[in-house]
């Protein structure tokens, strides 16, 4: 486990509820007790496309959040738990692809542009 913060990206319900936990934008919550990918904490994803994994695009809401605490990362995505996380604001399905375009063009090697 780790401790930093971190933008990512999180589903909802339309209620903005998550597992029956109710959610407001603007607001921080912490967990207590371990943080655990997939079992303790609050869950989101570094890529805004992984949320729809578990979120359908349709019938969902969506929201940049930024998490810190303790954070738990999942191996088969970006998936990450945090002890803390801080609801910022709400986004739509449009801005949620364009940002997933751009967290991949930060991870390309832009080293590599230089060699060819």
């Amino acid at each position: 486990m780790t401790k930093e913060i971190i933008t990512a990206y999180k589903g909802f319900n339309v209620d903005m509820t998550c597992r029956g936990y109710q959610f407001e934008i603007g607001k921080t919550y912490n967990h207590e007790g371990k943080v655990k990918a997939c079992a303790s904490g609050f869950h989101s994803c570094e890529n805004p496309l992984d949320v729809f994994g578990y979120y359908s695009p349709s019938g969902s809401r969506f929201c940049e959040v930024e998490v810190s605490g303790d954070i738990s990362r999942h191996s088969d995505d970006t998936k990450i738990a945090s002890a803390t996380i801080t609801i910022k604001a709400e986004i739509s399905i449009h801005e949620m692809v364009k940002r997933a375009i751009d967290w991949v063009w930060s991870k390309v090697d832009k080293s590599l542009d230089q060699q060819i």
